[in-house]
């Protein structure tokens, strides 16, 4: 009961601290002052060119969302927890704070002749993320292991496999996005979607989750 009641208080603190980032995301929407338009167009047009804010938002968005989901059902597979883990989930959870920085940075810059910088920035903390993760899903197993006994090594063995793809994959983007913005922020976006994708292709295939329904 104990180990469960300490899962918890760390499940709850997490979500807290991922709301708060994800919050704090939707201050670079910026609304267009009163006094700078002067007709509806002007006011829809204004709003229009806030497209990079919005890219900017949605991106992280969706970034802190496919975290929260895998951390979610991740902690599912721990029986206990120990001190390492928990730094290393700080860990996890520092680099997320930091998101909506570069966020910014990229709504800034994306639609100017510095691109390079506001997506080089975003793929760095992408890779920030990415290595924390990796940091997170080891604690699980060394100096103890924590995972419950039902888990199957394979399982394990196939998450960290992706997670070491990411490394490669954002170091990837963040090199591109000094040549070219563009396919570096496509790049970043496609591996969002990638992680979408494994992460629903595994969530049905849990060890437990047919035993004990739609958890």
């Amino acid at each position: 009961m104990s180990e469960q009641s300490d899962l918890s208080r760390l499940e709850f603190f997490s979500d807290g601290v991922m709301a708060i980032a994800a919050t704090l995301l939707v201050l670079e929407l910026k609304v267009p002052r009163m006094d700078e338009v002067h007709t509806a167009h002007e006011a829809w047009a204004a709003l229009g060119k806030l497209w990079p804010s919005y890219l900017a938002f949605a991106l992280s968005f969706g970034m802190i969302l496919v975290i929260w989901v895998n951390h979610h059902f991740t902690l599912r597979l721990l029986g206990g927890l120990s001190k390492h883990f928990l730094y290393a989930n700080g860990l996890l959870l520092f680099t997320i704070t930091l998101l909506p920085f570069p966020t910014g940075v990229l709504a800034e810059y994306i639609n100017t002749p510095y691109a390079s910088v506001g997506v080089a920035l975003y793929g760095l903390s992408s890779l920030f993320i990415n290595l924390a993760w990796v940091v997170w899903w080891r604690a699980m197993e060394r100096p103890l292991r924590l995972f419950r006994a039902e888990v199957e090594q394979t399982h394990i063995a196939g998450v960290k496999r992706n997670i070491h793809l990411g490394l490669a994959l954002y170091a990837c983007s963040t090199l591109m996005a000094f040549l070219w913005p563009t396919v570096g922020i496509l790049f970043i976006m496609g591996i969002n979607i990638m992680w979408v994708t494994i992460s629903l292709a595994e969530k049905r295939s849990l060890p437990g989750q047919a035993a004990q329904g739609k958890a």
